[in-house]
């Protein structure tokens, strides 16, 4: 990487500063400024206007909890890719898997499938109760191929790529 990274206007709106920055607070969210600036070497001032305008160019999107599913009762991770009925009734995919508690993220994609969902289950059966019960009734829903999650050795990893 050149240590510039540009996105699709071609505008350079992060530099590698920039992205270790971004490393840090993927990392810890919490992280003081001070600290983000003693690994860097940069000064704590430096670090508080480049986060600044990463939040007011939406680079930095927002701050978040990272929750431990486990001990909330949720360890079964299952992947969901949907065959849908093609037109209006797509939107009523979207619209019904917004309404099921479990469903974590919802991705449109292309393929042999039109969905891919990522959603938490409490055990197999209650995971079984989530496809039959809930997505198997989905206005435009045609068809499912589902796969559990044995372990997730990788996860965030984009940012690992900028690393020094």
């Amino acid at each position: 990487m050149n240590g510039t990274t540009k996105n699709l206007e071609g505008k350079a709106p992060v530099d590698g500063t920039d992205q270790r920055i971004l490393q840090y607070l993927s990392t810890n969210a919490r992280i003081s400024f001070q600290e983000i600036a003693h690994g860097l070497g940069v000064s704590r001032a430096t670090v508080h206007e480049r986060v600044k305008r990463m939040v007011q160019s939406g680079v930095i999107k927002g701050y978040r909890t990272e929750i431990d599913w486990v001990k909330l009762g949720y360890p079964v991770v299952a992947l969901v890719a949907l065959q849908t009925e093609q037109g209006q009734q797509s939107y009523y995919v979207l619209e019904d898997l917004s309404r099921i508690q479990e469903v974590e993220n919802a991705y449109l994609i292309t393929g042999r499938f039109d969905c891919l969902v990522k959603l938490r289950a409490q055990n197999h059966e209650h995971l079984q109760h989530i496809l039959f019960d809930q997505i198997g009734q989905i206005r435009g829903f045609r068809h499912a191929e589902t796969m559990v999650v044995l372990s997730t050795p990788l996860e965030n990893n984009f940012l690992s790529a900028f690393s020094d």
